[in-house]
């Protein structure tokens, strides 16, 4: 039996008023007695039929049903078709049925919140339900009992459940494995094998189980890829699997893709990282330790100084994996800094203006179930943002403010973070991890010695600030050992190459763009030496995007020039050449 049915069934046992509130409109298994109840209805009249007299059940819209149950007979009474005020049918609960002591009657509110629903003020006839309802609640004798059925326990006024000790609240949640497993195999046959079918629909109602049994019973030779597609057309509205179409070949050769064409230089160990965590992924195995497959396909937790590339192998981590920049989301967690951020994420609650609009974290997903999700300085974040993480990579699926569940199954989340080179924490309390970094970096050791401590102060001041900064370990416990530290940019030869892969980028670029026009770009060799000349400290202090500035504004300027006075003096097929004249760069169109 579900662990909510017999939370269910002892309250009622000992509380005369029972408020359900959660998944309330799905259908309900009894694996013990192998029952399945078509809605809450049917359970509560499957439940207790024996044990009262009397059960009523009663709707918003009017309608009363009236059944009458004994040893020797069953009675259902006329259902009363034209609408009664509500006020008049709670008036006859209490003075009729409720408060008697001589018969046992269950009656049953459905659509309470759409009764009347939780406000800071009440019109006169929304208060005055409320204080009927009061009545039969404080007035309802021990052998009675109420049950009032709600959508979320937010919508249910407080004043029906507040220092009530009569008064029971339950959630219905979504049908846990157990419930998924034995309803699974009351559709498909107690000899299928739906072990991996249980596990991969995890967040799912039992009437999704409905059509994903009706799908797979057409044909029951279905292959694993073939199940997954079925079942994330219910789940995620695509059937497309990407994970599976990964080309095995593109990943035994990812290494040079993401160090070549995607230009990522001096971050070996952050590109193995991100290879093994797609290797995992395509092999089914992401969340197999925890025994939770919906968990999303990988977590990194990226950590080092800014420029160095960060952002941008997440970015080029989607278009690996699904070959669309499209794919790429992106928050940045300096926007999130306030507690009243989280609706921002997961909608506004009813009532509140945004409501409509739903979240910007669940729509996105909603929207691109396939996708490499960035959460861009995590530590800028509030701190209760980060219960959402929890629920993230411990479930892989949130809730929005509409109710609506959104699966991270088939994501990858990337966090980044400038923790290690702060001098203020979250708090705006002084701290000294940039000047550890120099401490480190004056040692008379070896490069390769220098470069191993600076990565090991930037896990360990990532692991601080969950620990003790903010004071959430089990979230540090979800990322694992999956913080990557990033190398500054220091070696001449790494930088060199980053300068080359610039240029390289934008030349490629600029002739793809205007070739119809038939217009070239060439960069003398000794303008790289000349920029790594006169900024190689800034590159190692700053990153990647110092090379950006100076790319900006010795080269870029004079490229925008150039190109506009040949498109005035209807200039083609020509190059426009950069060549190093007088120590300063020169651009000539030739």
């Amino acid at each position: 039996m579900s662990v909510w049915i017999q939370n269910l069934m002892m309250a009622i046992e000992h509380r005369e008023v029972i408020i359900l509130h959660g998944n309330v409109r799905d259908r309900y298994i009894d694996p013990k007695n192998n029952l399945v109840y078509e809605n809450l209805t049917e359970l509560i009249r499957g439940l207790w039929k024996k044990k009262y007299s009397r059960i009523i059940l009663y709707d918003n819209v009017g309608q009363e049903r009236i059944y009458e149950e004994s040893q020797n007979s069953k009675k259902q009474a006329d259902q009363i078709e034209q609408a009664i005020p509500p006020a008049q049918i709670f008036a006859k609960w209490g003075k009729k049925y409720l408060n008697s002591p001589n018969e046992n009657t269950l009656a049953t509110i459905f659509y309470l919140d759409k009764l009347v629903s939780y406000k800071n003020t009440y019109a006169p006839d929304e208060m005055e339900l409320i204080l009927r309802l009061e009545k039969i609640i404080e007035n309802i004798t021990s052998n009675n009992r109420l049950i009032m059925v709600a959508l979320r326990d937010t919508m249910i006024p407080v004043e029906l459940y507040t220092n009530s000790p009569k008064t029971s609240v339950i959630s219905i949640p979504i049908p846990d494995k157990d419930d998924r497993e034995r309803y699974l195999k009351h559709k498909l046959g107690e000899s299928t094998d739906i072990t991996d079918i249980s596990a991969q629909t995890e967040g799912l109602y039992l009437r999704d189980l409905d059509n994903i049994s009706a799908d797979i019973k057409k044909t029951m030779e279905l292959g694993p890829s073939e199940i997954k597609k079925i079942i994330n057309k219910y789940r995620l509205g695509e059937q497309e699997d990407h994970w599976g179409k990964l080309d095995l070949v593109k990943i035994d050769h990812a290494k040079n893709w993401f160090t070549g064409e995607g230009g990522i230089k001096g971050q070996d160990d952050a590109v193995d990282k991100i290879i093994d965590t797609v290797t995992m992924a395509r092999a089914g195995f992401s969340g197999l330790s925890s025994d939770t497959a919906s968990k999303p396909k990988g977590v990194l937790f990226f950590a080092g100084p800014t420029g160095v590339g960060k952002t941008f192998l997440a970015k080029l981590l989607a278009q690996f994996l699904f070959e669309s920049k499209e794919k790429f989301i992106r928050f940045d967690m300096s926007e999130f800094k306030e507690e009243h951020a989280v609706s921002k994420f997961i909608g506004s609650p009813p009532g509140y203006v945004g409501y409509e609009r739903g979240g910007l974290l669940t729509n996105a997903v909603r929207e691109r179930p396939f996708s490499v999700i960035l959460f861009d300085e995590i530590e800028k974040a509030h701190p209760k943002i980060m219960d959402i993480f929890l629920q993230i990579l411990d479930e892989g699926r949130l809730t929005d403010s509409r109710g609506q569940t959104v699966f991270f199954t088939e994501t990858i989340i990337v966090f980044t973070s400038n923790i290690g080179t702060r001098t203020t924490d979250s708090r705006g309390q002084p701290i000294q991890e940039r000047t550890r970094i120099d401490e480190i970096s004056d040692k008379e050791i070896n490069e390769k010695e220098k470069e191993a401590q600076i990565k090991d102060h930037f896990v360990t001041s990532v692991e601080n600030f969950f620990m003790y900064e903010i004071s959430r370990p089990e979230l540090l416990n979800r990322i694992g050992n999956n913080i990557i530290p990033f190398n500054y940019i220091s070696a001449p030869e790494i930088q060199k190459e980053i300068v080359k892969s610039k240029l390289n980028h934008i030349k490629n670029k600029f002739d793809e763009e205007c070739k119809p026009d038939g217009l070239k770009l060439i960069f003398s060799d000794s303008i790289v030496d000349h920029i790594l000349k006169k900024s190689g400290s800034k590159i190692a202090k700053s990153g990647g995007r110092s090379v950006d500035n100076i790319i900006d504004a010795e080269i870029l300027i004079e490229l925008a020039n150039l190109k506009l006075r040949a498109e005035y003096e209807k200039m083609s097929n020509v190059t426009f050449s950069f060549e190093l004249t007088d120590g300063k760069i020169s651009g000539i169109i030739k």
